[in-house]
């Protein structure tokens, strides 16, 4: 947050209902990772992968080893391939022709290194 707005946010909670469904509930008993936003006047300057720095040892302290995301969008998707590689479930034009829902189960301590 700035003095007067916020430029970033994110959120971790249950895993939805749509990653339970899309894995066979293979990854149920994990946290999900979502909803991570940067003001676009303020997007490639860090701010993203600091709030997911703070996530990743937040989560660690609370004694949690993996958590889990997911995205439908394409110029998420990249972002996440970039971080934490190929996804471990790709759901082929889940969303319509050419628009794959992907999701990652991700090592804490891996991203942490």
């Amino acid at each position: 947050m700035t003095d007067d707005e916020f430029i970033g946010s994110i959120e971790y909670g249950p895993v939805s209902d749509l990653i339970r469904t899309c894995t066979n509930e293979a990854l149920k008993d994990l946290v999900e990772v979502g909803t991570v936003f940067v003001h676009p006047g303020y997007q490639g300057k860090g701010i993203g992968n600091s709030l997911l720095n703070a996530m990743f040892l937040s989560l660690k302290k609370k004694g949690m080893e993996e958590f889990c995301l997911d995205s439908g969008y394409d110029n998420a998707q990249k972002i996440w391939k970039k971080k934490f590689g190929e996804p471990d479930y790709l759901f082929k034009d889940y969303w319509g022709e050419g628009l794959d829902h992907l999701i990652w189960k991700v090592k804490i301590n891996e991203v942490l290194k």
